[in-house]
Order: structure tokens, then sequence, then C-alpha cells
């Protein structure tokens, strides 16, 4: 009897050694399991989230599709907020409201370019958005947030298969309080292909029925097009479950590290060299250039000496604009250093104020540019950008990133509403002493937000060679290409820009 009891609590011993041996399953967090707990209302949230990510991106780059698919999907992340007992935070109304804001811009400007910085603006928005839901982003850094990006970019490669795990658990339950769910997507999945065939079938038969639902959305139900549609639905529905799911990891870092401060010493050194150099270059741009006084090298003219050294100004203002931030953040704080960052950031301003001034001669002297625009544009952000910069050498605990990502948004907003191809145009028709041919064709390459400019122009002060069409035949000829491409628009497909210019265009032909 002895030797069994020894020998059972021997194998108990030997069991309990092996199962702390074992890797432990991590235990699951709260939004995890109510992941679970009402999976077939996450897994319709997710398969709303994928019809709006159908809406706003086959085939449509903008239009009233993409907004109103942001806007949904909006209310898709909100909705798993709340499956997940999550209020609604008063700042988060402000993200909502930027998101809104860069897709109503969308629908201003037919700028591509445009459209693919708004677009990445529009994520980051939304990933934003649901840091602040779910963590008190506050107490974060620059560092922590681009940190936790890249954990959720992992965390999303981690939870790539978990759509298929869950759903097999789902299965193997032997008792499902919430069936209904189950009933309702079995019979979304067998409606969907069945209304997909009959609107073939009955585009099939009526015309009129046809042309109104391609009006509405398109060639969406020929079956080449079914297959790119199925193929996004369900890129979406995993994109937005793999997001959500590792959201519901809650596995992203709570607070920022304490950054370690340098000796303050190593920068007060090379700074001080720089500011020197600085000061003296300084001094030559506001005595020779903004003042106009002084003897130029030989063969230089003002206009000359001023066009000359743009690029090299603008690329040693953007070194000294890091160079403050860095010295900010990784060196101790000292009243020296501190004077010193203030002096090259006024340094800086100046040396911006020269690039500025030089690049106001380049045009003049050879005409507007969409180029230049973002030249000016982007002088003028970093200018404001160094006022905050300044004042966070004098608070440390000041956020910056949040300082620098505002005045990028409200930069952002300002060049979308201004379009500027069509600033682009304006300007040049309206300095232009004569139109040439070439001149009126490269601005016809542009985008559509410059057919309500060149719609003003009189076609008939167009100067053409003798072997080319009149002004008159080729602006004609412009505006009918202008109409034929604004009337293949579909429903989904309306931007505002492109019915601008389909109106202008349509007067222009009337009245010609």
């Amino acid at each position: 009897m002895e030797e069994n009891l020894e020998n059972q609590q021997q194998q108990i011993i030997e069991e309990k050694n092996v199962q702390q041996e074992l890797p432990q399953k991590p235990k699951e967090t709260i939004y995890q399991q109510k992941i679970l707990q009402n999976y077939w209302r996450f897994v319709m949230t997710c398969i709303c989230f994928a019809f709006f990510y159908v809406l706003g991106t086959y085939k449509i780059d903008t239009g009233l599709g993409v907004f109103l698919s942001s806007l949904g999907e909006i209310a898709c992340c909100f909705a798993i907020l709340k499956q997940w007992d999550i209020t609604m935070k008063k700042n988060t109304l402000y993200y909502v409201i930027m998101i809104v804001l860069m897709n109503g811009l969308m629908l201003w400007t037919d700028q591509s370019f445009l459209h693919f910085w708004q677009k990445k603006i529009i994520l980051l928005l939304f990933i934003v958005m649901m840091f602040h839901q779910m963590y008190t982003d506050t107490a974060w850094g620059f560092k922590t947030y681009i940190y936790n990006l890249f954990l959720l970019l992992f965390g999303g490669i981690a939870s790539l298969f978990q759509p298929i795990e869950h759903f097999i658990q789902q299965m193997r339950k032997k008792e499902n309080q919430n069936q209904k769910w189950l009933y309702v997507i079995l019979g979304l999945g067998i409606a969907l292909p069945f209304t997909l065939v009959i609107i073939a079938m009955l585009m099939s038969a009526d015309s009129v029925f046809a042309n109104m639902i391609v009006k509405l959305v398109g060639n969406l139900f020929y079956p080449p097009n079914i297959i790119a549609i199925t193929f996004l639905f369900v890129l979406g529905y995993w994109i937005f479950y793999c997001f959500t799911a590792s959201l519901a990891r809650k596995e992203l870092s709570a607070t920022t590290k304490q950054t370690i401060q340098i000796e303050p010493i190593i920068a007060i050194t090379f700074t001080s060299v720089l500011l020197i150099v600085y000061l003296l270059f300084c001094g030559i741009q506001i005595w020779y250039l903004f003042i106009g006084k002084g003897n130029l090298p030989e063969g230089y003219t003002y206009s000359s000496y001023a066009r000359k050294g743009f690029f090299e100004l603008l690329f040693v203002s953007v070194i000294n604009f890091l160079m403050v931030i860095i010295c900010n953040w990784k060196f101790r704080k000292h009243n020296i250093l501190n004077m010193i960052l203030t002096a090259v950031s006024v340094c800086n301003v100046i040396m911006i104020a020269s690039s500025f001034y030089r690049m106001m001669l380049y045009v003049k002297a050879y005409h507007m540019t969409v180029l230049r625009v973002y030249v000016f544009w982007f002088l003028a952000l970093l200018a404001v950008s160094m006022v905050g910069v300044v004042y966070a050498i004098y608070h440390k605990q000041y956020r910056l990133y949040q300082y620098l990502f505002v005045v990028g948004f409200v930069f952002m907003t300002i060049l979308s509403a201004i379009k500027p191809e069509a600033f682009v145009a304006k300007y040049n028709l309206e300095h232009m002493k004569q139109y040439t041919t070439s001149d009126i064709r490269s601005i016809m390459f542009s985008s559509l937000d410059v057919v309500p400019e060149l719609a003003k122009i009189d076609a008939s002060k167009i100067v053409t060679e003798p072997d080319q069409p009149t002004g008159e035949e080729m602006m004609k000829n412009y505006f009918e290409k202008v109409m034929k491409e604004c009337e293949q628009k579909t429903v989904r497909a309306y931007h505002i820009g492109i019915a601008q210019a389909e109106k202008s265009a349509k007067e222009y032909l009337k009245n010609h």
C-alpha cells in the first residue's frame, strides 16, 4: 500500500512538471473573449465593412462612393467598439471630423497626386482614432506611436488565420446561443449569388433597366467584374477582421519610455560652430538679397543672384529643422543650448524666407508650375512648423509631434482647397501676354480641375501655326473630350470637381 501511494505521488509530481514545461497558451483579453461571445454579430460587422470597402475601391479612385464608403467604415469601427463596451471619447469626434473633411476634399479636386496622400492621411486617422479609443494615448510620445503602429501591423499578420480558426470554433459548439445570426448570414450568402444572376438576366432582358443599373453602379454585374468584386469583398472582410483581432490582443505599449539624455556640451559645441556660419550667411542674405545693397561678384545681376542656389538652401533648411528637433530631444536641458537652438531656428526662418524670395523670382521669370506651388506650400509649412519647434525648446514636455500633425493636416487641407493645377492655370493665363498652342496644350494635359479656367479664355487670342487647327477648333475638340469623359462617370463616381468641369465645358460648347 505504501509503495502504491509513493508511486501515485511520484506520478502526480511528474505530471505537474510536464505541465509546467509545456508552453502555456496566452490568456485571452476581454476583447478577444467578446469577439467569440458575439461572434456572428462581429462577423456581420466585418461583412458590412467589406461591402463599404468594395463600394470605395472597385474601379474608382475618388467620388461619392469613396465618401460614403469612408462613412460606412467609421460606422463599422464604432459598431466593434460598442460590441466591446467601449464608449466614445469626446476627442474622437475631432478624428471623425478630420476624416470626413479629408474625404470631402477628395471630392473637390481631381488631382490624383493629392488623392494618393489624402488616402494615406485618412488611413492614418482611422488607426490613430482606434488607438485613442482603446488606450490613454495622452501618455504616448512620438516613438511610442511609431512602435505601436508596427506592433499593430505585426499583430494583424499574426491574426491572419484567426477568421478561419474562430469560424471552426463556432461550428464545433453544440449549442449556439446566437444561432439567429448564423441564419441571417446563411440567408445573405444564399441571396447574394441569386441576386447577381437575376440582375444580370434582367439587364439582358430590358435595355432601359440595364442602362439604369449601369448608370447607378457601372458594369458591376458582368462576370469578370463579379469575380473582381468577390475578391475585393473577401479582402476587405479579411483586412478588417485581422485589424480588429490585432487591436483585441491589447498588446500595444501603454507608456513612453524615458529617453536617455546626452551631455549638452556636445550639442553646444557643434551648434555654436554652425551658428557662426549661419549668422554670416543670413547677414549676407539681408544685405544683398532683401535690401539689395553691396557689390555682387562679376557677371551677376540681382535677379540672377537671387535665382541661384534655391534647392541648396531648401536642403539646409530641412537639415536645420531636423537638427533642432533632435538636439532638443536627445540632449539634457541647458540654457545656453536653448539660446543657440533658438538662434539657429531664427536663422532657419531667414533661410526659408530667402528660398521663398528666390522662388518668387523664378516664377516671375518662368511662370508658375505645379511643382513650384508645392515648393511654396512646403516652405510655408516649414516656417509654421518652426514656431512649434521654438516653443518646444523651452517646454520639454510639449507634444511637438501633435502640433506638427495638426499643422500638416491644415496645410494639406489648404493645398487641396486651392486645387494646385487650377491655381497654376489661372495664374499663368492671367500673366501671359499671348497664348501659344504649346502653352494651352500643356494646361490641357492637366486634370479636369483646369477646365473652368480654360473655359474663360478667348480662343481667338491663341496664336497657332498656319498648318495647325485654329484656337477655336482646338478648344472645341478639348471640351468635347471633357464632355465624353464626364458622361462616362456613374453615380458612385460622382465628383464635385468633375461636375464643375462638365458644367463649364457644356456652357462653352453652348456659347460657341
